[in-house]
């Protein structure tokens, strides 16, 4: 599966989200989360393998890299409300408050506090340095 769609949850004074519905069947054996630079990931168990393999071969990342990245995964199993857990280490890290948005990014998806999510999304939609909108893009577009 591929992950599309952009959903509005809440993290509970626990520390649990519920998984958007379209989601939940691909996380019946599980999930990981994971930092993703300025969000926060979740994965499959096979998209985490995958992705975490890609990591380690891409030659980006010292053996100290590696080791505060991977202590920042957590394995997660949903529970019968489709909840997981994010770790209170992940959220301080990425200032994820009570409001987050899942964001659909193909082969994960992202978990962004909601304020960061809106201000990255307004900054998309509008003019970039060259004035052109993403609007326009799709315009430039041959194969459309």
């Amino acid at each position: 599966m591929e992950f599309f769609g952009q959903f509005e949850h809440t993290i509970d004074d626990k520390g649990r989200m519920v998984l958007p519905s379209a989601y939940r069947s691909e996380f019946v054996d599980g999930a990981y989360l994971a930092f993703l630079g300025s969000s926060a990931a979740l994965f499959t168990p096979d998209g985490w393998d995958r992705y975490r393999r890609k990591i380690e071969l891409s030659g980006k990342f010292e053996r100290q890299d590696m080791q505060v990245l991977l202590s920042l995964v957590s394995p997660a199993t949903p529970d019968s409300q489709h909840r997981v857990t994010v770790s209170s280490q992940l959220r301080e890290i990425l200032g994820l408050q009570r409001e987050v948005t899942i964001v659909g990014s193909g082969s994960f998806a992202a978990i962004y506090d909601r304020s960061v999510w809106a201000a990255r999304q307004s900054k998309t939609l509008s003019r970039d340095e060259q004035g052109q909108t993403l609007a326009d893009k799709f315009n430039e577009l041959t194969f459309l």
